[in-house]
């Protein structure tokens, strides 16, 4: 019981679509005395299911954007303040939206594109709007766009995860500062104005109190009243279980089951117990690891798609912009193996996945075996065990990182590929690091190439890609803006430039995270010039002491080619980076200066 002096706090439940909104929330409530916040990342079903897991007497109410708070109106009792997206947060994904040089268009709800009509409207901009009767529409409203020629949309969560199911470029429409503070004033006007009991409290700590375990609580209904495991793609097989066993689960308190999934030992036990007169099931899962061949042969399985994209993958990929996309889409639709060619850092992966998802085996598991973590031993199990997964059918294998495979184990599998005809009951992907930019004269992608006829999918570096960095860099901010929690829209006049000219020896990875740390950095709403030609020049040590103008220490007891090295880093230093000059001013061409600068 609270002391009648102090304040009682509004407590809130938050579940919001992205980590952006998560931050900003927490600021806003570490300053309010008001509030106590309890904020979750999910969308629809899954925001759903993380409120179902709560003892909703804990909160007084829910917070919650777009069709997710539609869907909370009807499935639960508490109050629902909506986040709403304002003038502001669609000003800014405009404002962001620029910086991409091709066509974009604005996708949503009529409560989503309402404001952004009345900008275009009193703006003038020439921006269309794409209004949805429903959130189902996205899907042929994306395709739509894309046969008009479209590359990118503005859109709400719901609508990104279609745009990237279907290849489509996007940025998230994010709820600013402002926004978030208008929903927290709402949300305590609300709260204050509503009262709600819940029932279940003892029926909760009855059921907690007697094990560590996961559990989950059936009324006599059988209707699902509390999981500690949330429901969502990783989760279903348990509830599956659950509900194939329910029968025997009601009917004897003593049963226990064991099942083997996914590389894990689930064991179930259960108990009855009669809470307020009503008849309630307490089913608890003890999970554990199982020691797995796949495991120890060094092979990732992924049994679906969405399984295999992390959160840095989830956003717009720089591979899906310009020639590559072109590329990506015509070899998606068919199955004949496919090389991919590229310098470390270039999207190998990423664009395995694209071909993988995009094809018609989507819905088989999907294999990776990484060339950099296995032996002669294991290859032997690929080549000669019946449970190889080489010898099942309409699978996906992603063989990666080519240049690890010793000339001996090469010189047996790729021929046993050939005899077998591998490629023609499963889909090989093939990955080659390339150390440079040369013509491939390797005998293991000869053979790939000329003998098993892979088509070859080669991922131009960034340093040759300047004018797609404009479009690439505002996929990567809003991704940063969407974690973060930041609202930047671009870059300063000039610090662009500084971006396209520098070199990016590490290319996309190198580009990411610099990125990264320009939006960690950046307090406004622009990367500044300044800042941007700091963090290039950390990104290339220095070489030389400085001494007065026109001089620097070069060591001269090495190598012609070390000493050139030196002098090339020295005088690209002088120049802020920029490759352009450094190459005037040394009398060379840009492509000898980058060969002279892969020390």
């Amino acid at each position: 019981m609270e002391d009648a002096g102090l304040k009682t706090k509004t407590r809130i439940l938050a579940v919001v679509p992205y980590n952006g909104i998560k931050e900003i929330m927490n600021e806003i409530a570490a300053d309010n005395e008001e509030i106590d916040l309890t904020v979750h990342i999910g969308t629809l079903q899954k925001g759903l299911e993380i409120v179902q897991s709560y003892n909703l007497d804990d909160f007084d109410i829910v917070v919650a954007r777009g069709g997710t708070a539609n869907l909370f109106e009807r499935h639960i009792k508490l109050p629902i303040a909506r986040i709403e997206i304002s003038v502001y947060d669609i000003l800014r994904a405009i404002k962001l939206a620029e910086n991409y040089t091709s066509r974009f268009a604005i996708v949503g709800i009529s409560s989503t594109v309402e404001n952004a009509k009345l900008l275009r409207n009193l703006l003038q901009y020439n921006i269309k709007i794409v209004t949805l009767a429903k959130p189902e529409d996205d899907r042929q409203a994306i395709l739509d766009l894309l046969d008009q020629g479209y590359e990118m949309v503005l859109c709400d969560m719901r609508t990104t995860n279609t745009a990237y199911e279907l290849g489509m470029n996007y940025i998230l429409i994010t709820s600013g500062r402002e926004s978030l503070e208008a929903t927290f004033t709402q949300a305590i006007s609300l709260a204050h104005r509503h009262s709600f009991h819940q029932r279940l409290t003892k029926l909760f700590k009855t059921a907690m109190s007697g094990s560590r375990e996961y559990v989950f609580i059936y009324d006599g209904e059988r209707n699902l009243v509390y999981s500690s495991l949330s429901r969502n793609l990783d989760s279903e097989y348990i509830f599956l279980i659950i509900e194939q066993n329910m029968d025997t689960f009601f009917s004897d308190s003593s049963f226990q089951l064991e099942e083997r999934k996914k590389g894990l030992l689930l064991t179930y036990h259960c108990s009855h117990a009669t809470i307020d007169q009503e008849p309630y099931v307490f089913i608890y899962l003890f999970k554990q690891d199982v020691p797995a061949l796949i495991d120890e042969l060094g092979i990732s399985l992924y049994e679906n798609p969405e399984a295999m994209v992390t959160d840095s993958e989830f956003y717009g990929s720089a591979n899906l912009i310009g020639i590559t996309r072109k590329t990506l889409e015509a070899y998606s639709r068919t199955l004949q193996p496919v090389l991919i060619l590229g310098e470390k850092g270039t999207g190998k992966d990423k664009s395995a996945s694209f071909l993988y998802r995009h094809s018609e085996f989507k819905k088989h598991p999907f294999f990776i075996i990484d060339c950099e973590s296995t032996n002669q031993k294991k290859w032997n199990y690929f080549m000669e065990s019946p449970n190889s997964p080489l010898n099942d059918i309409h699978i996906t294998i992603y063989i990666k990182n080519l240049q690890a495979l010793h000339d001996s184990i090469s010189g047996k599998f790729l021929p046993y590929l050939k005899q077998n005809d591998l490629c023609r009951r499963n889909r090989f992907l093939f990955s080659y690091t390339l150390s440079q930019e040369i013509e491939i004269t390797n005998s293991i992608c000869q053979y790939l190439m000329n003998t098993l006829s892979c088509l070859v999918l080669h991922l131009t570096p960034l340093r040759d890609r300047t004018d797609d960095i404009p479009n690439i860099a505002t996929l990567y901010i809003s991704q940063a803006n969407i974690n973060l929690g930041k609202q930047v829209v671009g870059f300063e006049p000039g610090a662009l430039a500084l971006i396209q000219d520098f070199n990016w020896n590490q290319n996309l990875a190198q580009f990411k995270r610099v990125i990264h740390q320009l939006i960690v950095l950046t307090e406004g709403d622009y990367i500044s010039t300044d800042l941007v030609r700091q963090t290039l020049k950390q990104e290339t040590p220095k070489t030389t002491e400085s001494l007065r103008p026109g001089y620097e220490i070069v060591n001269t007891n090495q190598s012609l080619e070390d000493i050139s090295y030196d002098i090339a880093r020295v005088v690209l230093e002088q120049e802020d980076m920029n490759r352009a000059k450094t190459a005037e001013r040394l009398g060379i061409s840009r492509t000898t200066l980058w060969r002279m600068l892969q020390k």
